[in-house]
């Protein structure tokens, strides 16, 4: 893998080559959205890494909730997160 790797480099004037071609078909105006959005992701995935997501620690807002509005409805949501055994019927 690592001749081929090499071989890429040395065909392509070390990458060079690859970038100018993806800048291309992210600036070319008659290019479809959609090769326009993956040339962009493909060079920032290249230029600054693919990003990774901590859903616990870098995903703010996301985690347990609860929106009560009026008495009735916050009788009715502590009923639905009881367990089901506890639950009235």
């Amino acid at each position: 893998m690592e001749a081929f790797r090499e071989q890429i480099k040395q065909s392509t004037a070390h990458r060079n080559e690859l970038v100018e071609v993806v800048l291309g078909v992210l600036r070319d105006q008659n290019a479809s959205n959609r090769e326009r959005m993956e040339a962009a992701t493909w060079l920032a995935d290249r230029g600054f890494g693919k990003p990774t997501v901590n859903a616990v620690s870098q995903a703010p807002g996301i985690g347990d909730f609860t929106i009560v509005i009026g008495d009735h409805d916050a009788r009715v949501l502590s009923e639905l997160s009881a367990p089901i055994e506890t639950r009235s019927t």
